[in-house]
């Protein structure tokens, strides 16, 4: 699954040629021209890293580095021109990852991405179809909707976008979900996946998004497995 990132820049031609570059190094892209932009498209869908400026209009580049940073796990990476040591400090102390000072060169600003995902490790979510699995918030969402899911069937359901489309015993999603698991409760494995099923809505065309490997236990489509 590539690294998912939000570029958050009121001068059109820089936040273009920003974007081009980190779809150019393989990442996938969206765009702000303000905070408020930003934060209302990050409580649809999450991304990974957010790339921003801090001269923006209306709320600031810090503020909104605040806001992000108390809501949401997200890598943080400023590119601004303010070369100032104090505004540089009061960015880091606010949690941001990393500080460009503009001009930049792109392929130091993908580099620099890749680092920061390095040092907070794989991004936590996993794409099935239209469903997009975040361990973190623990969620299932597509869009503005949101699975209705119990703590039985998302820690079942988060292991197997752990396993990324791999086969996950029956013993080993019964222990997932139970702390005294026994082998006559693996109809209870059945029956949340069932349940799963129901609450993710009808097969896609290629299939359930859960399958059944008969004999061994469940595993995610591959086919619909978004990489």
């Amino acid at each position: 699954m590539p690294i998912r990132i939000m570029v958050v820049e009121d001068e059109d031609l820089m936040r273009e040629a920003i974007a081009v570059s980190l779809r150019a190094a393989g990442f996938e892209v969206t765009t702000a021209c303000d905070a408020e932009t930003c934060v209302a498209r990050m409580r649809v869908d999450p991304v990974d890293v957010v790339i921003l400026d801090l001269g923006l209009p209306g709320m600031s580049g810090l503020t909104l580095a605040r806001t992000l940073r108390e809501g949401a796990s997200v890598g943080l990476l400023v590119v601004s021109r303010r070369a100032e040591p104090e505004t540089r400090i009061a960015a880091l102390d606010l949690g941001v990852d990393d500080y460009l000072v503009k001009p930049i060169h792109f392929g130091e600003l993908a580099a620099r991405v890749r680092s920061l995902m390095r040092r907070r490790g794989p991004p936590p979510r996993t794409r099935v179809g239209r469903w997009v699995i975040d361990i973190a918030a623990r969620t299932a969402r597509a869009g503005d909707e949101v699975a209705d899911l119990t703590r039985g069937e998302f820690d079942l359901l988060a292991l197997l976008a752990a396993a990324g489309g791999k086969i996950v015993s029956r013993e080993d999603l019964l222990r997932a979900i139970s702390k005294t698991p026994h082998d006559s409760d693996l109809r209870s494995v059945d029956a949340l996946v069932s349940r799963i099923r129901r609450k993710l809505g009808r097969p896609s065309p290629g299939g359930d998004l859960i399958q059944t490997a008969p004999g061994f236990g469940y595993r995610l489509n591959q086919a619909e497995l978004r990489e």
